[in-house]
């Protein structure tokens, strides 16, 4: 039985951990080479050595996605040294502006910093933009057609009190994916986002480790946190033939969250 990515060249975004990491595993064990970006290269090096192991072409590369120029540099990289692109998985993101800073501070939306909201935009929507515009441009000059997905998120259409910003980013996210399937369809190129729940991954870790975290779980048909890998099979899916007749849609590996 033939791998369902053999031969593809597949270019991740925030790959260094959590989902993008667990990502860039599935596809390579699906036959990819990965390019591995991540502002973190010391841990996309580790990600590339471990889709090394699985017998496929990786390269890591540093990249700050809400930069132009880091973007641009990241794609003609990941060409160069794979050969190619046929799918984009544009995974980086942060839950607040201040991640990785510390303590979380949860805001209303009136009482955010314009420059902490800008922070949090430059990233989560700017930066998914710069991307799957780059990849985009590449994939159209290629004429072979592509898959470009997206991590949203289910705050795309749940609002979230005191992460009010965040969810604001990723319903951009979706509605981005939506008008790039409307006018890249004819290149046939498709356009997906995916909206994951709570997901065990770094990004999630004050949440699990806040007093309302059992009580959602409790409240969550699945009555557990999902893994990352449950998400790298959702975009696995997109990504390969049998997502094929998919463009314009959010999927949402949540265990049940957004119906509720």
């Amino acid at each position: 039985m033939s791998l369902r990515l053999d031969g593809k060249n597949a270019l991740i975004t925030g790959a260094a951990s959590g989902i993008g990491r667990a990502s860039a595993i599935r596809f390579a064990e699906e036959g990819a080479n990965v390019a591995v970006a991540d502002r973190n290269l010391a841990a996309a090096e580790e990600t590339a050595a471990a889709v090394r192991k699985l017998g496929r072409k990786a390269v890591a590369i540093q990249v700050d996605v809400s930069d132009p120029a880091q973007v641009n540099a990241m794609l003609e990289k990941c060409v160069k040294d794979l050969g190619g692109l046929d799918v984009l998985l544009a995974a980086a993101g942060v839950s607040h502006a201040r991640y990785g800073e510390g303590e979380v501070k949860h805001r209303l939306l009136h009482e955010i910093p314009f420059e902490e909201w800008r922070r949090l935009m430059a990233i989560n929507l700017d930066g998914c933009f710069l991307t799957c515009q780059a990849a985009a441009r590449q994939m159209i000059a290629q004429g072979r057609g592509g898959r470009i997905i997206a991590i949203a998120s289910g705050a795309a259409k749940v609002p979230i009190k005191g992460s009010g910003e965040y969810a604001v980013s990723k319903a951009g996210v979706w509605m981005l994916m939506k008008n790039m399937a409307l006018e890249l369809g004819r290149y046939d190129i498709t356009c997906n986002a995916i909206g994951p729940g709570v997901i065990d991954t770094p990004m999630t870790k004050d949440l699990q480790e806040s007093k309302n975290f059992d009580r959602m779980m409790k409240q969550a048909p699945l009555k557990r946190i999902g893994k990352p890998v449950d998400v790298a099979n959702t975009a696995l899916f997109l990504a390969s033939e049998e997502g094929s007749y998919f463009t314009g849609s959010i999927l949402h590996p949540d265990g049940g969250f957004v119906m509720q």
